[in-house]
């Protein structure tokens, strides 16, 4: 309602009243407009935190839903189950970033043939945006953009939605939401499937651990990473396990097992050991020296030691080392912790 101009209008139907009379039927008209629009401001305001306070229990039953699975294939399916109770659509599709920087879908739902689709892998130039931008991205009509690439079986595709999943910053996946008609999705839209994919990021992540630490593969995953910090010629990564210390992982890729050299490198403080001194332990594991030891320990738990062969002495690598071994240990910690048991 257009308040002032209703009041000229009244002001002017007026007009053979006195000033007076004029000003004072004005001012009752103009207190009780306020009065009315308190009344269904206060209305609207009650209605609208009760929305607000609905929607945040049914996102906080989502989030929980889509945590309490133990594999990374159940915990996927369920984002998509979830996301249907909050964001309208006719189809959508989960996929997580291969080696070679293409997205293979793992999940989906809504479409003719969900099989044909599962297994997929796509890139394109709206791929690689969404993943540079790290941004949630919507196209009104696809057939309007040559950026989209459609894949075998999503033909029926009008609208469309993509939204990265992201962990610590790195794009891991894409959340892709489709319309089979034209019927843009919107910001709010937006905004409730952003909050899905910040939690489902973090439990794909979570299943992806558990995943690797049930294949016994987060030794390999730890010293990989370790390596590609710093320059270094090769390393090992020795684990304090409950049957006595062990050659988890090495970085040729050698069979691992107890090692005559894994009690000896099993160290809790940082240490740099000469060439002479390293030799013959740096043989057994297929190394040269000098040898680097860095501990991989939490406050509580001794982890293991990752054994790296630097030959370039004391640098600004060592010191990222230790802290990408503390919060590796703490990781190794969690994932345990929550693994499920053998047999499972």
């Amino acid at each position: 309602m257009n308040t002032e101009r209703l009041l000229r209008e009244v002001e002017k139907r007026l007009a053979r009243f006195s000033e007076g009379d004029r000003a004072e039927a004005l001012d009752a008209m103009r207190e009780e407009l306020a009065r009315e629009r308190r009344r269904v401001s206060a209305e609207g305001t009650v209605e609208l935190e009760r929305e607000r306070r609905a929607e945040a229990e049914t996102l906080r039953e989502i989030l929980e839903a889509i945590n309490r699975q133990a594999t990374l294939e159940e915990t996927i399916e369920e984002v998509l189950k979830q996301l249907a109770r909050i964001v309208v659509f006719d189809s959508c599709s989960l996929g997580l970033l291969d080696a070679d920087g293409s997205f293979r879908i793992l999940a989906s739902r809504g479409f003719q043939d969900s099989a044909r689709v599962k297994g997929l892998t796509f890139q394109s130039p709206l791929h690689e945006s969404l993943q540079h931008g790290r941004s949630a991205l919507a196209l009104a009509d696809v057939t309007m953009d040559p950026r989209f690439v459609q894949v075998d079986g999503a033909e029926r595709i009008r609208s469309w939605a993509g939204i990265p999943l992201l962990v610590e910053g790195d794009v891991i996946g894409l959340l892709c939401l489709d319309r089979h008609r034209v019927e843009p999705f919107d910001e709010e839209d937006l905004h409730r499937a952003k909050a899905v994919a910040f939690s489902a990021a973090a439990a794909i992540r979570k299943a992806q651990l558990l995943d690797k630490v049930a294949r016994g593969e987060l030794a390999r995953v730890i010293l990989e990473g370790a390596l590609r910090i710093g320059v270094y010629d090769g390393g090992a990564l020795v684990l304090a396990a409950d049957g006595g210390p062990r050659v988890a992982a090495r970085s040729d890729g050698a069979a691992t097992g107890d090692g005559s050299a894994a009690a000896a490198l099993l160290s809790r403080t940082t240490q740099r050991l000469s060439g002479e001194q390293s030799l013959p332990l740096a043989k057994s594991l297929g190394l040269g020296g000098p040898l680097l030891l860095v501990p991989l320990a939490t406050s509580e738990v001794h982890v293991g030691t990752l054994v790296l062969a630097d030959p370039g002495g004391d640098s600004a690598d060592d010191r990222l080392i230790e802290s990408y071994a503390s919060r590796a240990a703490a990781a190794w910690v969690h994932a345990a912790r929550l693994a499920p048991p053998p047999g499972r």
